[in-house]
């Protein structure tokens, strides 16, 4: 039996490029690694450490688009001063030996995308790197704790931090910004800070936060570990500049044993297609 709710999907977001500008879609396809289409492609140092925009803002600059229907294919980038790059899949020779992108504590089996790419990317970000795509082979796992109630054996993840999608309530980031305006700051958070795949409307803030098994439409999911938030949600998604928000006031309400908390990572049990405006069923609270 599913427990009262008005929530429904307010938003749908997938990241092609690690770490650079995320797409807004009316609806994804769940493969088995996640969001098809999502945090497949990643920049890397040349000794195959990835790149992110913690550490390298202007990559938030960087703005991808697919270039087939499906999302499965080559992708296209524009950056500010630079002209566009299309990089289709069949300019990557998939023949070529494959490299390790070192994704948190995982190697990453993944094909690099030629030296034009990496000129136009080192262009794009200041900094030497490698665009890298990941290679149908990789077996990344999907860790426990973001799993939830879904057993994670056999289950693999692209590129994205840990889990294979984010969940996060406008509602929560409407309770941030009501506590950032009573700070005092004019300027308030714009939700793709938060990289978020789904957003939900129709929720209390922190309503996710309570959640374990749930239906969205016709996808069953279970919500896992709530996510760390990290110096990457103070960069402006459209200036790349950053400061000290809304880290310092998430410190004042959101703290937990490993540091702030905001969104919550969460698993698909199957295939499937999330669209904007689908019904979320709440059919277990975490206990």
């Amino acid at each position: 039996m599913s427990l009262a709710t008005t929530a429904r999907v307010a938003a749908l977001y997938v990241h092609p490029l690690k770490s650079a500008a995320g797409i807004r879609v009316d609806e994804i396809t769940l493969d088995a690694r996640g969001a098809v289409g999502d945090r497949r492609w990643v920049l890397a140092e040349a000794n195959g450490d990835m790149i992110t925009a913690r550490e390298t803002h202007r990559l938030v600059l960087i703005r991808p688009s697919f270039l087939t229907e499906d999302r499965n294919g080559g992708i296209r980038l524009t950056a500010p001063g630079l002209p566009p790059l299309t990089v289709p899949l069949d300019a990557i020779d998939l023949a070529a030996p494959t490299r390790l992108v070192r994704v948190w504590d995982d190697d990453v089996v993944a094909h690099d995308a030629g030296d034009v790419a990496a000129a136009w990317c080192t262009a794009a970000t200041g900094r030497p790197c490698r665009l890298l795509r990941l290679a149908d082979v990789d077996r990344r796992p999907l860790a426990p704790r973001f799993a939830g109630s879904i057993d994670p054996e056999s289950r693999y993840v692209a590129m994205s931090d840990g889990a294979p999608l984010l969940l996060l309530g406008m509602a929560s980031v409407d309770a941030l910004n009501a506590r950032l305006v009573e700070r005092g700051h004019a300027d308030v958070m714009d939700p793709r800070r938060f990289r978020a795949n789904i957003l939900l409307t129709g929720t209390r803030p922190h309503d996710e936060d309570t959640w374990r098994d749930i239906r969205i439409g016709q996808v069953s999911l279970s919500v896992g570990s709530a996510c760390p938030r990290c110096v990457l949600t103070t960069v402006d998604p459209d200036t790349a500049e950053s400061g000290q928000e809304p880290l310092r006031t998430f410190a004042q309400y959101r703290r937990a044993d490993d540091g702030v908390i905001f969104g919550m990572n969460t698993t698909h049990r199957e295939p499937g297609v999330i669209r904007v405006g689908d019904a979320v069923q709440v059919l277990s609270l975490r206990e």
